[in-house]
């Protein structure tokens, strides 16, 4: 079994620096042959909504297009979900609502968790 990376995101959209730049370290992180979740969560659950996705800068959907292709993970915290009422058929494809308790039981087990 490979190593864990776990990533707590929590940067709103607006914020392209910080969301490119953590894409990028889970990218890294997969070529290394880790296993990568990204929980996206507060402000960052924005992210993953359809809508807002679509109009984020093309090197970060084409970073995020890559994670997913290359088997990383990608959760959205079902209380932020709850909270910006943000429904399932709204997120990106292949992006799943969990709970706080499956990211904990992931991040125990990781290598490393990075909170951004």
């Amino acid at each position: 079994m490979a190593d864990k990376i776990a990533f707590l995101a929590t940067m709103p959209p607006a914020d392209t620096p910080r969301i490119s730049t953590m894409l990028g370290y889970a990218l890294a992180a997969l070529s290394m042959g880790f296993d990568v979740l990204i929980f996206w969560t507060l402000d960052g659950a924005h992210v993953v909504k359809k809508k807002v996705f679509e109009k984020l800068d093309k090197e970060i959907q084409s970073r995020f297009k890559q994670i997913m292709e290359m088997g990383g993970k990608m959760w959205l915290c079902s209380s932020a979900a709850a909270t910006f009422n943000i429904k399932e058929d709204e997120v990106v494809e292949g992006v799943k609502i969990m709970g706080i308790a499956s990211f904990y039981e992931y991040a125990a087990d990781s290598k490393i968790t990075l909170s951004w």
